[in-house]
């Protein structure tokens, strides 16, 4: 007697597992971009409120005076806090990720430029956000934005 297998009812089971494990590493980016967020954001304020707090060259990091570089940690600290949290949703919308990895790599950018001025915490924000970077975009399919 040969036994028949539903060789339909593997693909589906394994393709929800792969699915999981996708909306893992997305959730595992939302955490991550909510942590990173409030800490820019934080950041900002206090470049804003006692830029003195930060070591740099002449009171500019890169021509732009620390006021302006508090703006800017502030404002984008605040989309990305944003953004992670709408990666949390239990169906979030398919235009998060994309803007997600969008902003995280400006962030990259940022902290490469804030450097001089914060240089191990703009080290750990970077490594923090190349593991978002790599949640959100390597574990990208079409099925997964077919999906959503």
């Amino acid at each position: 007697m040969v036994e028949h297998r539903d060789i339909g009812a593997v693909e589906r089971r394994d393709a929800r597992r792969d699915r999981r494990r996708d909306d893992a590493w997305v959730r595992f980016g939302g955490v991550m971009m909510t942590v990173v967020g409030a800490f820019s954001a934080i950041e900002g304020v206090l470049a804003l409120a006692a830029p003195t707090t930060y070591r740099s060259t002449g009171g500019t990091v890169l021509a732009i005076d620390l006021v302006g570089w508090g703006w800017i940690h502030l404002v984008l600290g605040v989309v990305v806090l944003g953004i992670g949290l709408l990666l949390l949703r239990t169906d979030p919308p398919g235009w998060a990720r994309i803007v997600g990895m969008l902003v995280v790599g400006l962030g990259i950018v940022v902290q490469l430029a804030w450097l001089p001025a914060q240089p191990i915490w703009a080290i750990v924000v970077v490594a923090l956000d190349v593991l978002v970077l790599r949640a959100l975009a390597l574990t990208w399919s079409e099925d997964y934005v077919g999906a959503r």
